[in-house]
């Protein structure tokens, strides 16, 4: 996925729509579709302020996986505050590596998919 929005590109790693589809299908089963529906455009909202500001997202879980080239980063999904996406601010854009519920903590982050 890249940006259709100005600011740096953005892209996702494969895991991360298993992750937002996952999160949809929960949302849409213990509450309703209309929620799920604004998941998903939650979730694309966070994806274009986090385009337009990089540097929005707390670097507080960066010791998590020190070995990736810049520190990770967390934003919260704005009305779903404990669905994090989880990302590294590039030179070259945004790379979305997981977008999680708070509640699993972070052991989620330190699957194959992550690094």
């Amino acid at each position: 996925m890249s940006a259709p929005w100005p600011g740096k590109a953005l892209r996702q790693r494969p895991q991360v729509a298993t992750d937002i589809a996952a999160i949809a299908d929960y949302v849409c089963v213990s509450a309703t579709p209309d929620a799920a529906l604004r998941f998903i455009d939650a979730v694309e909202a966070a994806y274009r302020l986090l385009s337009a500001h990089p540097a929005s997202g707390s670097p507080r879980h960066a010791h998590v996986l020190p070995e990736l080239p810049v520190p990770l980063r967390f934003h919260p999904v704005r009305h779903f505050e404990r669905i994090l996406i989880y990302y590294l601010d590039l030179p070259d854009g945004i790379e979305v590596i997981r977008v999680r519920d708070a509640a699993g903590g972070l052991e989620a982050l330190l699957g194959p998919e992550s690094s």
